[in-house]
């Protein structure tokens, strides 16, 4: 067996131990923690899912947006609608929001990414705030600032073995939500690794250079703006159904603005730098909740650290350290 070949059958089984070993804690953290921690690993889920595929569109395909916020919001609020106002179930309201928003993002992405760098950012960011206006002033609709209350959980579903699993409980929305983020990620690793995924890469290093050997730029990253928000929307989904009250200000720029931090903290281009960055903000944000003011400063000065000391994120610092382990 060549070196090559033993090096690759080594680091197979070091993912195969990893990936086992980390379906372990899946299962066992939430049989064995409290509730609080439950609770906490259920925003992290949903944070590390929404940050992941936010580095579709900002780590692979090279553009900024402002926007993740926004569509995130659009997805909690239409499976929201979905299931208040037209009894729709959750199952069904679930896949229908995840359409209605990458329709949405196609058709919102396909004028604003004929801009390039900070005017695309910037159109997004007027773009996020324009729908927190829309949560918060359409009162008949939104509730507007009293929030969107009386929201279900998602019905129940029978598993064989299991009987019926009710949503209701913590544990089992913990599950429910871990299944999400490990599906959005395998199917944004594959998304990667695909032929489309090297063209988003191509966009990045040089779009010009890919449009002139034949890249559909435009259609590229229309595509990678629409998949990155359908899958904010699902979350969103996700979250509505998780905490049964909405509320505009959860939607406001600052979320977008935490997603983005999450993402350059964590390390662009990684898909695991971004999960590993929503993962230590938001038990940095949950520890520091007796000082909210300062958590804010201690996040700036992270950012600042992190990005000086190692402009690749936590996850050239992982590299590093994996480098001289080895």
């Amino acid at each position: 067996m060549t070196t090559t070949a033993r090096l690759a059958l080594s680091r197979g089984r070091g993912l195969a131990l990893s990936a086992l070993l980390i379906g372990l804690i899946f299962i066992v953290l939430p049989l064995v923690a409290s509730e609080y921690v439950v609770y906490v690993m259920v925003l992290a889920f949903l944070f590390a899912a929404l940050t992941a595929s936010y580095d579709l569109l900002l780590g692979y395909t090279g553009q900024l947006s402002f926007a993740p916020g926004a569509f995130y919001g659009i997805g909690a609020y239409t499976s929201a609608l979905l299931t208040l106002r037209t009894g729709t179930p959750f199952w069904v309201a679930l896949p229908v929001t995840g359409v209605f928003v990458f329709l949405l993002a196609a058709g919102v992405g396909y004028p604003a990414l004929k801009l390039r760098g900070a005017y695309f950012a910037v159109t997004t960011f007027f773009f996020a705030h324009f729908v927190y206006l829309v949560f918060l002033n359409s009162v008949t609709l939104t509730g507007g600032p009293l929030g969107l209350g009386g929201i279900r959980p998602p019905e129940g579903i029978s598993l064989p073995g299991l009987g019926t699993v009710n949503f209701a409980s913590l544990r089992a929305y913990y599950y429910l939500v871990g299944v999400f983020f490990f599906a959005v990620i395998l199917f944004l690793y594959f998304l990667v690794r695909s032929r489309l995924g090297r063209l988003f890469v191509s966009i990045r290093e040089d779009e010009v250079l890919a449009e002139s050997i034949g890249v559909n730029t435009a259609a590229c990253k229309v595509l990678s703006f629409s998949i990155s928000a359908a899958l904010a929307g699902l979350a969103g989904s996700l979250f509505a159904h998780f905490f049964r009250l909405l509320h505009p200000s959860t939607f406001a720029w600052m979320t977008s603005e935490m997603v983005v931090i999450m993402t350059l903290v964590g390390g662009t281009g990684t898909l695991f730098g971004p999960v590993l960055g929503a993962g230590i903000v938001t038990f940095i944000l949950e520890l520091m909740r007796f000082a909210p003011e300062l958590r804010f400063i201690v996040w700036a000065v992270a950012l600042i650290l992190v990005l000086v000391f190692e402009p690749r994120g936590l996850a050239g610092i992982a590299a590093r350290l994996f480098r001289r382990s080895a």
